[in-house]
């Protein structure tokens, strides 16, 4: 053998070396991807569960339908729909301007 010609074993060596490094790459990042998609359904279920117990924590107001009254309006006040489901009311006094200018202030100095 010459001393310039190439080794057939180192060379296959080296093959092999890369094709490992190459494969064991690839596991690593289907293992990565896997634990990726576990973890992203994890917080999806997670997020939902805690949405339904906030919902059933919280139910909001229920509305008590009772007799309803009638009010009469002055003819001088604008007609103001009343809703009895809802329970609203028309207010006692019809809102006035007050004399005071509003204060406006403006940027941050």
């Amino acid at each position: 053998m010459s001393p310039h010609a190439p080794r057939h074993g180192s060379i296959e060596a080296a093959e092999i070396a890369g094709r490992r490094a190459v494969m064991a790459r690839d596991a690593g990042l289907r293992r990565i991807s896997r634990v990726t998609r576990r973890v992203i359904l994890g917080a999806v279920a997670l997020s939902g569960g805690l949405a339904v117990t906030a919902a059933n924590a919280f139910h909001g107001h229920t509305i008590v339908t009772g007799s309803s009254s009638t009010t009469s309006t002055p003819a001088s006040s604008p007609s103001v729909p009343s809703s009895s489901s809802s329970g609203l009311s028309a207010p006692a006094q019809t809102p006035a301007p007050t004399p005071v200018p509003p204060v406006v202030v403006s940027g941050g100095s």
